[in-house]
């Protein structure tokens, strides 16, 4: 990063606001400051011709949008942006030449979402004005990394979840509320409100939840390659915006207006939606225009700043008073800045799209001003409680959240309130006290606080440093989600899915596919029996869903007191949709609180089935089970286990789990408990005998399987027999699973081949 600091500040008309230093607006101090200007980001950071940033809210994540090319525009990520450990990195989904193409501006909403507005009339010339904003997860765990494919005829449309398509040249977007986000329509020449309402999930195409307000008497003027941004006041709910053909920074009272009729949507740009409708009577204001060519906007705590692409000036104006002023200006000296931000550190942010550079500004530093640089334990894995990772922060009843507090100040802290809160409930407070000089930081411990198993978001703040106000209160805040799991299971454990809430108490499921997901089913059990099972669902909806992967993770097990003939046993049904299909289950274990798992079983599409293919959804019937073993003599011993069944789909047929248990084996359970089955010696060193205790009760089959699940022997005895030598001496020594069945059943046992 670059620094060069530079006096570069221009007053344009007499600048009426108090700089009285205790009550001054930190922003103001772009005023009266010299500032100092770095350089965060350039192409060598994959910068190219950027037209618009937003910081993740509360966090040090900052995303930058590239126009693009017809293959589709780019993101740039920079994490812990501007400090010593920032990292960046290059994004672009496989379809973003649709749904992000020719990025003109993006905005983050408050719920783990951001939309993008397209400067371009359509990507299909059989629809010529089909185009508009598209809604995105902010989880980096599935933006541009889930549905990757190309276009491929029939998979899913790449990561988006949402868009609609009445706003062809759409130059600016803004957040209002939940899906809800306010469009620049360049094509049509009026400002909208578009509520996504309900997404479709990454890559789908159903738009019908849509709504879109049109205000048909706000009109506006695009100028090519020339984004008009916009920001929501939402105190006063005023809609800042540039309308860049007239040169004005406008804004619009979006309390105002009414609806006075319903619209139709264009043959050009056909979609289905839930309403859209036609506004008037809105109340608009002009209160600045320039000569030159305003571009970015942002606004925070009654200070609206806005970039000049021409000159490269930052204008800054006090929207406190009826009508918005302006208070000076800030002469970067850097045409070609076109989107622009008030950072989650209270610094003025840009990019400049002609230099590929990201820039921040810095004034002085205030006299008393602490901030939560980031918060390091429990480690936020992003922004929203429900996020798309296997990974636990947390394996216990209790959070002790860890901070890293940073003087930011020009007096030495001596004093501040640490507060935090989880999931919105009671602030606890720690009061601070040390010495701490300009720009140290340091770890602070703050007092824990009991949570229940699950998903879970924190936020942490300071105030009142060395007891005073403090000036910059946006760096004050960090927030995140995490996960934790408790309490600790004791052995030995089952889970039969027998109540009617999923995933089961403890339980995690961690998916992103509202159609192909996992949930318990209630009509089903294993082999006929129980009152429910786990349906992981292959086969429903209309794309093809191949390597979408679903997770379902078991609560925290005591192993420590098992014996070495401890297994894990389930009951799995599947069927496969025909000869190509391969949808697979994993099972992993995890000794380190889910940081890394290792796999103890793995079948896939003939070998995991029980049952013929079939091209109707698969329901098993009470034949249609198998019941698996998996020995844990590696894990026996561990204090602390985890579980977890992966689903791995290649959108085939559905797939069915009952009867979880980690048990002591020397006395396996039986399919059917009626069935006496004797296998001796136990251990062997391989010739094993195997007695039917019914006399009327003959074998059939014989199957020895290892502790992989793979088949080591059958064997069908030659008549009517009760009884049954069988040699496996062959076998290494280890765990097997004998499956016994006979005229009335099936059942299974575990035997011990000792060398």
């Amino acid at each position: 990063m670059k620094k060069i600091k530079l006096l570069t500040v221009s007053f344009i008309g007499i600048v009426c606001a108090d700089f009285n230093a205790s009550a001054q607006n930190y922003i103001d101090k772009y005023l009266t400051d010299p500032l100092t200007y770095t350089t965060i980001g350039t192409s060598a950071n994959s910068l190219s011709s950027p037209k618009d940033l937003d910081f993740k809210p509360n966090t040090n994540e900052l995303w930058v949008a590239n126009y693009g090319t017809s293959n589709g525009g780019t993101m740039v990520i920079f994490y812990n942006a501007g400090q010593t450990n920032q990292t960046s990195q290059f994004r672009k989904d496989t379809h973003s030449s649709h749904f992000m193409r020719n990025t003109s501006a993006f905005a983050f909403g408050d719920n783990g979402e951001w939309a993008c507005t397209s400067e371009i009339q359509n990507t299909n010339s059989n629809s010529p004005t089909f185009m508009g904003p598209a809604l995105w997860l902010a989880d980096t765990n599935i933006f541009a990394r889930v549905f990757q494919n190309n276009w491929v005829n029939g998979y899913p449309l790449g990561s988006h979840i949402d868009m609609l398509h009445q706003s062809p040249f759409a130059m600016g977007i803004a957040h209002d509320s939940l899906k809800a986000y306010w469009v620049f329509d360049g094509y049509n020449g009026n400002i909208c409100k578009y509520d996504f309402v309900t997404d479709h999930s990454p890559g789908y195409d159903d738009h019908s939840a849509g709504k879109i307000w049109r205000y048909v008497d706000v009109t506006v003027t695009r100028v090519p390659n020339i984004p008009s941004h916009m920001v929501l006041d939402k105190n006063s709910k005023w809609l800042y915006f540039i309308d860049g053909g007239s040169k004005t920074i406008r804004r619009l009272n979006t309390l105002s207006g009414n609806v006075t009729g319903t619209l139709t949507v264009p043959a050009t740009g056909q979609e289905p939606l839930a309403g859209y409708w036609k506004v008037q009577n809105e109340t608009v204001e002009i209160f600045d225009t320039l000569t030159t060519q305003p571009c970015g906007i942002d606004l925070y705590n009654d200070r609206l700043i806005v970039s000049d692409y021409t000159t490269g000036d930052i204008l800054i104006y006090d929207t406190s008073t009826p009508t918005p002023s302006l208070l000076g200006t800030v002469a970067t000296g850097q045409p070609g800045i076109m989107g622009v931000k008030i950072g989650t550190d209270g610094k003025i942010w840009f990019v400049n799209n002609t230099q590929n550079t990201l820039v921040r500004i810095d004034p002085l530093p205030a006299a008393d001003d602490a901030s939560i640089l980031e918060i390091t334990s429990p480690l936020p894995e992003n922004f929203e409680p429900k996020f798309y990772s296997v990974k636990f922060n947390t394996c216990a009843g209790s959070v002790v959240p860890v901070v890293t507090l940073k003087n930011e100040g020009t007096n030495t802290l001596t004093s501040v309130d640490i507060n935090y809160t989880i999931d919105g409930g009671p602030v606890s407070t720690f009061n601070w006290s040390g010495s701490l000089a300009t720009g140290a930081t340091t770890s602070v411990t703050l007092a824990s606080s009991s949570i229940l198993s699950g998903s879970h978001k924190i936020v942490a703040y300071t105030s009142t440093p060395n007891g005073n106000t403090d000036l910059n209160p946006l760096n004050d805040k960090k927030e995140g989600s995490f996960r934790t799991i408790d309490p600790l299971m004791s052995f030995p454990y089952t889970e039969t899915f027998t109540t009617a809430v999923f995933p089961p108490s403890g339980w995690s499921y961690i998916g992103h596919n509202k159609y192909c997901k996992m949930s318990r089913v209630a009509n089903v059990g294993g082999f006929g029996m129980g009152l429910g099972c786990l349906k992981m669902d292959n086969y429903a909806g209309t794309m093809n869903v191949t390597g979408q992967n679903d997770y379902f993770i078991s609560q925290r097990i005591d192993l420590s007191a098992a014996p070495p003939v401890t297994t894990l046993e389930f009951d799995v049904a599947y069927a496969r949709y025909d000869n190509n299909s391969n949808d697979k289950l994993d099972v992993k274990i995890s000794t380190d609180c889910g940081s890394t798992w290792t796999s103890v079983y793995t079948k896939s599409g003939s070998v995991l089935s029980t049952a013929p293919n079939t091209t109707s959804a698969f329901t098993p019937s009470a034949t249609q089970w198998r019941k698996e073993y998996v020995a844990l003599s590696a894990y026996t011993g561990q204090p602390d286990v985890m579980f977890m069944f992966t689903s791995t789909s290649n959108w085939g047929n559905n797939l069915y789990i009952d009867n979880i248990k980690i048990i002591n084996s020397t006395g396996i359970s039986e399919y059917d408990t009626e069935i006496s089955i004797d296998i001796y010696p136990n251990p062997s060193a391989g010739q094993v005998v195997i007695h039917s205790n019914a006399s009327n009760d003959r074998l059939t089959d014989v199957e020895v399987i290892n502790i992989l699940g793979e088949s080591v022997m059958k064997v069908r005895p030659a008549g009517n027999e009760t009884f049954l030598q069988v040699d496996l001496s062959s076998c290494m020594a280890g765990a097997y699973f004998v499956k016994v069945k006979t005229e009335k059943g099936i059942t299974a046992k575990k035997i011990i081949i000792q060398k």
